[in-house]
């Protein structure tokens, strides 16, 4: 991987995503980390562990508004253990200082998270975590994630409710290495523990990847369906990523315990039509619009009645339903801006695999033909990948030359995802070198 300066990215992730990274230390091994798999040319951030005034530095740029995310990936910056981070307890506390009522949520695996930790933490509250547990058998931690001392994370999961700390559970799926019932324990376990949601992943794989990580044909829609009934059994969100949902109708797929949703009676299923009178298009229209405002009333439609539904929640409190992620309105309304300011009569909207059935479904809002929609392989990556956000220069020029082999278009716009903030794709390649190549205007949206 080639070494980039990290500074402007660590200010990048915190003035754009909210997210404060710390270290790119672990103290794990995990058979499917993501940084093994990285074809050559790969440039990314390994981050030593930032001294306290460069971690201040890059709070200045934090918002107060919005929760601030410690532990997850950050543009280039290879996400680390925070808790390996030999000040995270001042850092921790620095923020909280700076940033009186803001939400801290932090990623964690839970082997570090000591019953001296956990007091502390309390302490600091408005907190919550993150723990990716992936095994709750010592075995199978050994196995998946080299850890020597599996006990740790599990009796710091069991110990979460006594300190007052919310946490949600996040699970890597790898049922073709440990089989589906100790996947199945694991939710279980996170569930019983009082997680309000579990993330389940789908290990996403390069061409690189050993044979073992390569998970089966048809295990997706497996999961698909045991998420959902785990949902249902556990009375937890079990949330599939990537979700593919189908369509665009806000549908709520789970409630989470002790908040607004469940006493207000919202159930999996419900579909969210309006809030506060404003019509919804998407899932993420919804819920943004329900999270942002206090008090918001919203139109359901349940198994063919319409409902009107007070959710009693402060302003950007969480509604407490979730949904799966599928399209921001407003995005498409910026990219529509530029085609407009442009001129363009034909222009070709680049997307991911991942994104494509939902901007073909959104395009017909602008007027958009489905010819102006082409999703773009990830060829550099290869395997599994079909993420918007590791595309790289060489895939989206593939997929433009496809396209217009067929039909001329006279403006090109690209995922904004697979570029940073020097307009520059994972291998350091410009948006300028796609357009030289086409001989077209390229934009991001």
């Amino acid at each position: 991987m080639s070494p980039v300066n990290f500074l402007p990215y660590l200010l990048s992730a915190a003035s754009r995503d909210n997210i404060l990274a710390l270290t790119s230390c672990c103290n794990q091994a995990c058979v499917f980390c993501s940084h093994r798999q990285n074809p050559p040319g790969v440039q990314s951030c390994r981050l030593p562990p930032l001294p306290l005034e460069r971690v201040l530095e890059a709070a200045a740029f934090l918002s107060p508004g919005r929760r601030v995310v410690i532990g997850e990936s950050a543009t280039r910056l290879e996400e680390g253990e925070p808790f390996t981070h030999p000040k995270i307890l001042e850092i921790l506390r620095e923020l909280r200082r700076l940033f009186p009522e803001t939400l801290l949520a932090l990623t964690t695996n839970g082997t570090l998270l000591s019953p001296i930790m956990l007091n502390e933490l309390a302490a600091l509250r408005p907190l919550e975590l993150t723990v990716s547990l992936n095994s709750s058998t010592p075995a199978n931690r050994r196995l998946l994630l080299g850890d020597q001392e599996p006990e740790r994370a599990l009796q710091a999961v069991s110990a979460l409710a006594d300190y007052g700390l919310p946490f949600h559970g996040s699970v890597v799926a790898l049922p073709h290495l440990t089989g589906m019932d100790e996947l199945l324990a694991t939710i279980r376990f996170l569930a019983g523990h009082g997680a309000l949601t579990t993330r389940l992943f789908l290990p996403g794989y390069t061409h690189l990847a050993p044979t073992e990580l390569r998970f089966p044909a048809g295990l997706w829609e497996e999961l698909l369906i045991v998420s959902k009934e785990l949902t249902r059994e556990l009375a937890m969100p079990v949330l599939p990523e990537p979700g593919l949902p189908v369509g665009l109708t806000p549908e709520i797929y789970g409630v989470m315990r002790g908040t607004a949703a469940e006493s207000a009676g919202l159930l999996p299923g419900d579909v969210v039509s309006a809030v506060d009178g404003k019509t919804v298009r998407t899932r993420v229209e919804a819920f943004n619009l329900a999270r942002k405002v206090a008090n918001p009333l919203l139109s359901v439609r349940r198994a063919g009645r319409d409902l009107s539904v007070l959710l009693r929640k402060e302003r950007q409190q969480s509604p407490g339903f979730v949904m799966h992620f599928d399209l921001d309105p407003l995005r498409l309304e910026a990219a529509e801006a530029k085609i407009r300011r442009a001129r363009s009569r034909a222009p070709l909207l680049l997307t991911s695999r991942f994104g494509e059935a939902s901007l073909r479904q959104a395009a017909g809002w602008f007027g958009l033909p489905d010819t102006a929609i082409q999703a773009a392989e990830s060829l550099f990556f290869g395997g599994s990948i079909k993420a918007a956000g590791l595309l790289v220069v060489a895939d989206l020029l593939t997929a433009a030359q496809a396209a217009l082999s067929k039909q001329q278009h006279d403006l090109v716009l690209v995922p904004q995802e697979a570029f940073d903030h020097r307009g520059r794709d994972l291998t350091g390649v410009s948006l300028a070198t796609l357009e030289e190549k086409l001989a077209l205007p390229v934009r991001t949206a």
